[in-house]
């Protein structure tokens, strides 16, 4: 079976768009980003995990459904980080990843316990399922 969450992450960690503001900040399969980080000291970073989804009734696909969280200083870089990673990923295709498209238009917030700015946003995906052949 794909590993999604690694199929996205090296997806997006391909886009120079996005590149050019998170740098290798993308953190697969977390809420919020590791210990440490600080958006005001750090920069801007985006957080994803898969929430749920199915696969084509072949099982030759996995769909999905990814929830990313875009975190900035400010509402303003939370959002910037929200619109690189959807021109990176809305209706894009590379690699196994087949089809992006978003679910939600992003969603500006702020983390209870820390007072954090980031916009929250949902994507469908159409991912290859690449399965080990098995015989006997």
């Amino acid at each position: 079976m794909t590993d999604a969450p690694k199929a996205i992450r090296d997806f997006l960690l391909a886009q120079p768009g996005l590149m050019a503001v998170v740098e290798t900040r993308i953190y697969a399969e977390r809420d919020t980003p590791p210990p440490g980080y600080t958006p005001a000291g750090t920069g801007p970073a985006i957080c994803f995990r898969v929430r749920g989804g199915g696969q084509d009734y072949e099982g030759v696909h996995l769909l999905p459904s990814v929830q990313f969280k875009c975190y900035g200083a400010t509402e303003v870089e939370a959002n910037e980080a929200y619109r690189v990673l959807y021109d990176a990923l809305n209706d894009r295709q590379a690699y196994i990843i087949k089809h992006a498209q978003v679910e939600t238009l992003g969603q500006t917030l702020r983390e209870p316990e820390t007072g954090w700015a980031f916009v929250l946003v949902f994507f469908g995906l159409l991912i290859t399922n690449e399965q080990e052949v098995k015989y006997g």
